[in-house]
């Protein structure tokens, strides 16, 4: 007589198919949370290009302008940490989600090219 060991079983890769981090309002947020203590008007213009942003592209090419927002009202090694971590995100969020391929983002983070 057979019966299943649980300890035998193949282990499951994890999914993240249910999860709020394949959402892009996931990468969305770290936007938010990177500007979130400048005030300038150049921050509510960025804050409306986020609302039309569609795909992780999209997000890719304002990451310079957030790099310059945050420069202006810090200074740059403030600004590399900032979005050296919204790359990360932004990586695993290509990487992971099922719709996009690493391939969609057109180059390596900033934070390794300055």
């Amino acid at each position: 007589m057979f019966f299943k060991l649980p300890w035998l079983a193949k282990r499951k890769t994890p999914s993240y198919h249910d999860t709020q981090v394949l959402e892009l309002d996931y990468v969305v947020d770290e936007f938010h949370a990177a500007m979130a203590d400048i005030q300038d008007p150049l921050r509510t213009r960025l804050h409306a290009a986020l609302m039309n942003c569609r795909t992780p592209r999209d997000l890719w090419f304002l990451r310079g302008k957030l790099f310059n927002l945050i420069s202006k009202h810090h200074h740059e090694g403030e600004a590399n940490r900032r979005v050296g971590r919204l790359d990360a995100k932004l990586r695993f969020f290509v990487d992971n989600h099922p719709d996009y391929d690493a391939d969609d983002l057109p180059s390596k983070p900033m934070a390794l090219v300055h």
